[in-house]
């Protein structure tokens, strides 16, 4: 290449990426155009839960939709929840934003949007979106690692944030089923109106100690990772249990292999082009110096990883990425209670064999039968109580939650994780929380998968 074309290079870099952006922006270049602002309320940060500066340019979070859903299709409740623990809470999209950005990237070629037989819109890039997301690639990159501006939430301390998503999760609770009861409507309203005046005419004295109901502690620390996509190859492979295969997969690539949370996910990639297919699944342990991770997979009918797994023998490839990031759960309880069924048993028992000495810790698991049992190794004080029932029965609430009902819970302050099929791991979620009052802050569920859509996941449970 001669000296002339190397210069004009950056140049002709630049040119490509405003055209991209004006592409995204949908207005042919003109910024802020009255009635073609891109993303609804982006400007004043209506449509998501951040006033002040903008925290995304026009068009920016359609390129931050395209490059999520590269790594796999999303439902936009997905992309909101994972927009919203990106900037810890304080910044989420309203499906007001994210659902016209899915109509404007299916118009223009880069994705086909879906409708599921609940009624959830799901989109997929299409080969135009990947080669577009490609030549973006560096302003895709700078969205990922963007973080929140300070504004006044921005600066709001953590136990308040956390204590207005408890108002906003108690509201969504109380009124799941009664939203035409005016009465009741009217009533929480003067509630929360009252808390309001409240607010603004009670001040604590100095040196007031805090509402011990109020958790002053940082209960889940959050760490972001490099996103990398790694090439691994099986080393060893066998059945764990009838219903359990364990894989040992190794390279070099695993060298930098990061994973602080129990309950960490890695992407699985499955397929090429149009038919690539991706799945979450837990790190249940990695060691760099030996350049090995661990996985689990639970057998079941459906889906490409069980496939995958079945057939796979030592020397074939796999394709992972991730961990994006890690959710530590703070050392600060007395108990741990985790409950799940054989989906969520890999990071069940990471987190057990993970637990010191002094700290007690409760599993209950719902698995097929008894020669599905795991024996987990650990210092801590560990009670496992087990529920059979069939693999056809997985998606039934009754078996975890009747046995959930009947656990007799340590002293002292104690941490609830739950995760299971979406509509078990609710009913689950809503004992601890309404019937034994556990305090919000202390617990976290997740539905690894949702019976009747394979692949699917409601990792937030809203």
């Amino acid at each position: 290449m001669t000296q002339d074309n190397e210069e004009l290079r950056p140049a002709r870099r630049e040119k490509s990426r405003e055209k991209g952006r004006e592409k995204l922006r949908g207005d042919g270049g003109r910024k802020g155009r009255k009635g073609d602002r891109g993303e609804k309320g982006e400007k004043s940060g209506k449509g998501g839960r951040h006033r002040g500066r903008r925290l995304f340019e026009y068009g920016e979070l359609r390129l931050l939709i395209l490059a999520m859903i590269a790594e796999q299709p999303r439902h936009g409740y997905e992309i909101i929840k994972e927009i919203e623990d990106r900037f810890d809470g304080i910044y989420s999209p309203s499906p007001g934003v994210i659902y016209p950005a899915f109509t404007w990237l299916e118009e223009s070629g880069f994705a086909t949007v879906e409708t599921d037989t609940s009624g959830r819109k799901s989109a997929r890039i299409t080969e135009q979106g990947q080669a577009f997301l490609t030549a973006n690639a560096e302003a895709a990159d700078e969205l990922r690692q963007r973080q929140m501006p300070r504004g006044r939430r921005g600066n709001a301390p953590k136990p308040i944030v956390r204590a207005m998503d408890e108002i906003k999760a108690a509201l969504r609770d109380r009124l799941a089923d009664d939203t035409a009861d005016a009465a009741l409507v009217e009533a929480l309203a003067e509630r929360l109106r009252a808390a309001a005046r409240d607010l603004l005419a009670v001040a604590p004295a100095p040196g007031a100690p805090a509402d011990p109901a109020e958790p002053a502690e940082q209960v889940i620390i959050r760490h972001r990772h490099e996103l990398k996509r790694r090439s691994l190859t099986v080393r060893e492979t066998g059945y764990l249990t009838p219903h359990m295969i364990r894989m040992v997969l190794e390279s070099d690539d695993l060298a930098d292999f990061v994973s602080l949370g129990a309950d960490d996910h890695i992407k699985l990639f499955f397929g090429e082009g149009d038919d690539r297919q991706m799945r979450d699944y837990t790190p249940r342990s990695y060691d760099t110096a030996d350049r090995s991770l661990v996985v689990d997979f639970a057998v079941h009918d459906a889906g490409p990883a069980t496939a995958w797994a079945v057939g796979a023998r030592a020397g074939d490839t796999l394709d992972i990425g991730g961990p994006r990031g890690s959710a530590e759960i703070a050392p600060i309880f007395d108990w741990y209670l985790l409950v799940g069924d054989e989906t969520a048993l890999p990071a069940i028992g990471r987190k057990t064999e993970e637990l010191g000495a002094g700290t007690q810790v409760v599993t209950l698991v719902a698995v097929p039968g008894a020669e599905d049992e795991q024996a987990l190794v650990t210092q801590a004080d560990h009670q496992a109580h087990w529920v059979h029932r069939p693999v056809a029965e997985a998606g039934a609430i009754a078996p975890l939650l009747d046995a959930a009902r009947g656990l007799e819970l340590p002293e002292g302050k104690g941490f609830v994780w739950i995760a299971a099929e979406a509509q078990v791991a609710r009913a689950l979620k809503t004992h601890f929380l309404t019937d034994r009052n556990h305090p919000a802050p202390y617990l976290k569920a997740a539905g690894y998968w949702i019976a009747g859509n394979a692949g699917d996941s409601d990792k937030a449970l809203d």
